[in-house]
């Protein structure tokens, strides 16, 4: 699955479990895609922030709006396959 998520505002982007926290800046978007695992990964808003937690026995890769990938754990960033 690869979705995108926004706010209308800066907020922090956590990712679970590595609890690896990104910016996301009013306006831009990050790409996120589950490639693997079961059905239950959520993207929730927790406070200010939003928490996006990888699916059981999946992982989670993600991309900023200008395409470069953010690294969110061993299975992310440019060397995952």
């Amino acid at each position: 699955m690869r979705f995108k998520v926004c706010s209308d505002r800066a907020t922090v982007v956590v990712f679970e479990p590595t609890a690896d926290e990104h910016r996301l800046d009013a306006g831009a978007t990050i790409t996120i895609e589950w490639p693997a695992g079961g059905d239950d990964g959520l993207v929730s808003v927790v406070g200010d922030m939003l928490v996006v937690w990888a699916p059981s026995g999946g992982y989670t890769r993600a991309w900023r709006s200008d395409g470069t990938e953010i690294y969110v754990g061993p299975e992310s960033g440019p060397d995952a396959s």
